[in-house]
């Protein structure tokens, strides 16, 4: 099968870029024909294919950033140039896997889906709110009836192409904010990560050893956990990222003993930093689709401390403890740090038989299957 994989740019090593890349090494190997689609921005590679960017982003690159910013949310809409079939026409995919449609647009992904068989994953709640992390929704109900309208627009768009959604809970959101997307050929397929953690042997986690493993973003809730850090516990926190608030936690670990920065890691890196700890602290104060992190620290039976509005679909609520306001976050981690062994050990074990439902290759299995759909409808 020729797949042409598109996403519009790999600025970021985000967990959405990390899994089109693992997505593809994968299917590769199994014998498919990859392709990888994107705009030319850094973090690409050699092999990729760069498609045409759009006139409203080349109109808007000169100006100041909130104009460009209406630009490029306007852009998203209604702009139809930039990608078309044209780009893929040399590639000729039997199935088009789109990862993310903004600052693509959504008509040139119409465009691409009445030419080809086309899936998108959902990594995101763009489909809902301009701002992935949904971060306009709820301000009030004038804006909250434009975002409705627009994401019937979006959805009206988007008729042709099936939808991949990793959680039940974001498809039931878009139903409900536009319930003509019912019609929408969705199913939900959820993520998984390229590990077999769920099948190794892991040291005993330690309930005093936390670990923070993502993007040092504001939006991902470093600076509120650097704030929220008690240094008194005798606990340890170990954080493992990289991103605009590195300084940041540069400067907490250079003046706190208990705080260690571990730097950007992957691979054995990373499987060595959750062998270390005894939690996962998901403090993101955005919602979050899903959180491949978390399906990581699953599998290597490490539980969760995550906030309410990002809270993982994936791990059950024996396998984690939820705040629901940032102020509660420095006593559930004094909480957690002075757990009894025994109640942790619960807790862990619930973590591990959630990771062990999240096997790669049976994920993959699921993606080649809705290829075949999209491919015979």
């Amino acid at each position: 099968m020729r797949i042409a994989m598109v996403h519009s740019s790999f600025a970021v090593r985000g967990g959405a870029e990390s899994y089109v890349r693992d997505l593809t090494t994968a299917l590769r190997a199994r014998g498919h024909d990859v392709g990888v689609f994107t705009r030319d921005t850094p973090g690409g590679e050699r092999t990729d294919h760069r498609v045409r960017e759009r006139l409203s982003t080349r109109f808007a690159a000169r100006l100041p950033r909130l104009v460009r910013k209406v630009l490029v949310h306007l852009g998203d809409l209604v702009d139809p140039t930039g990608m078309g079939p044209r780009d893929l026409r040399g590639f000729a995919p039997d199935v088009v896997h789109v990862h993310n449609w903004q600052e693509l647009g959504v008509l040139p992904v119409a465009r691409l889906a009445a030419a080809y068989p086309t899936c998108h994953s959902v990594h995101d709640h763009a489909i809902c709110d301009p701002n992935n992390g949904r971060a306009n929704l709820g301000r009030s109900r004038p804006l909250d009836a434009l975002l409705g309208l627009r994401t019937r627009w979006i959805v009206g768009r988007l008729r042709r192409v099936r939808l991949l959604f990793a959680a039940e809970r974001t498809l039931a959101e878009v139903r409900r904010r536009a319930p003509a997307s019912e019609r929408v050929r969705g199913e939900i397929l959820p993520l998984a990560v390229p590990v077999a953690w769920h099948r190794l042997d892991w040291p005993a986690p330690r309930p005093d050893v936390f670990l923070f493993l993502g993007a040092l973003t504001p939006h991902k809730g470093i600076d509120l956990l650097l704030d929220a850090w008690p240094a008194t516990t005798g606990a340890t926190l170990l954080v493992a990222g990289d991103g605009p608030l590195r300084a940041e936690v540069e400067r907490k670990a250079a003046t706190t003993p208990s705080v260690r920065y571990l730097g950007y890691v992957d691979g054995e890196s990373k499987r060595a930093a959750l062998a270390a700890a005894g939690w996962l602290v998901f403090p993101s104060q955005g919602a979050e689709t899903y959180g491949l992190v978390c399906a990581e620290a699953l599998m290597a039976g490490r539980p969760l401390i995550a906030s309410a509005v990002a809270e993982p679909p994936i791990a059950s609520g024996t396998s984690m403890l939820v705040f629901d306001d940032p102020s509660d976050l420095p006593g559930l981690l004094v909480r957690a740090a002075g757990m009894p062994a025994a109640e942790h050990a619960v807790l862990a074990a619930s973590a591990a038989a959630d990771g062990r439902r999240l096997d790669w290759d049976d994920h993959v299995d699921g993606v080649v299957r809705a290829y075949a759909a999209a491919g015979a409808a």
